[in-house]
């Protein structure tokens, strides 16, 4: 069966990140193993080259797909106002052949301490990358771009959350006469499960089952995310999150790679691509 809608999420190029995390010595590397995040001891290095060279590679990748879209759903840089970093990542974007591009924000891209969003910041993100929620309808798909950074860490723009809540209750309602409904976002809503601890990865459980059961009322069928540079993710009440691997640096067992999404009249399936480059 043809597919309705064919496309590529992408997540966590974070160029920079690569340099961000070399010269550790075993010490630091043990100290990032306690967060869950695993690292090597590589030789100290500035730059962006190495984030680059998986971008561009997943971009030939993406261009020979001929996906109908692509959403990066993240983390495109690793310091927000680096525009070293910025202006190479939008160079390997403009790499894309006629293949249309769908942002939205990574904590990276939108906090100035890669952690909690600021009216400042969250400006300059609206200057380098756009609207940092919007809605894209192909056919009878509807896909909901979100900023889940502001989910996760309101406290700075507490006025902001309640907008960003109203949206994507009205994106819903806006929605209902679609054959399938996405949401896309970075932060995971959980990690495994639902019930999880707060952690750093993923939206505090004070707010986490409010939007979990808003989007289940309305019949989403399934929340993409990245964040954990790793895949993982589950199931709440039959809708499916899926947080998945990174296109820049892994901190877990997977792969940089990409998640290829095929959605039919009657199925939604997906699956995740590990890049062909070595590393």
């Amino acid at each position: 069966m043809p597919s309705q809608l064919r496309l590529v999420f992408m997540a966590d190029c974070q160029l920079g990140c690569y340099a961000t995390f070399s010269g550790l010595g075993a010490d630091g590397v043990a100290r990032y193993a306690g967060l869950g995040m695993k690292v090597g001891m590589v030789e100290e290095t500035s730059g962006c080259d190495w984030d680059a060279a998986r971008y561009r590679a997943a971009v030939a990748e993406v261009n020979a797909l001929r996906p109908d879209l692509v959403v990066m759903g993240g983390d495109m840089v690793d310091d927000c106002r680096d525009r070293n970093q910025l202006t190479e990542f939008l160079a390997v974007t403009a790499g894309l052949d006629r293949i249309p591009m769908h942002w939205l924000p990574g904590n990276h891209d939108i906090a100035f301490d890669a952690v909690v969003p600021t009216a400042e910041s969250i400006a300059l993100y609206h200057q380098n990358f756009g609207p940092d929620r919007y809605i894209v309808r192909h056919n009878d798909v509807t896909l909901i771009m979100v900023n889940t950074a502001i989910w996760q860490h309101p406290e700075e723009v507490p006025d902001q959350y309640p907008d960003h809540i109203d949206f994507l209750a009205e994106s819903l309602r806006e929605a209902a006469d679609s054959r399938h409904i996405l949401v896309f976002g970075h932060h995971p809503l959980f990690m495994d499960d639902a019930e999880e601890a707060d952690l750093y990865w993923n939206i505090p459980a004070l707010r986490r089952k409010v939007i979990l059961d808003l989007m289940v009322a309305h019949g989403v069928k399934a929340f993409f995310c990245g964040h954990l540079h790793r895949n993982g993710g589950g199931r709440y009440l039959g809708m499916e999150v899926v947080a998945s691997g990174p296109v820049g640096y892994p901190l877990g067992e997977d792969p940089s790679g990409y998640r290829l999404i095929e959605i039919e009249s009657d199925r939604i399936r997906h699956t995740y691509l590990p890049l062909k480059v070595g590393e």
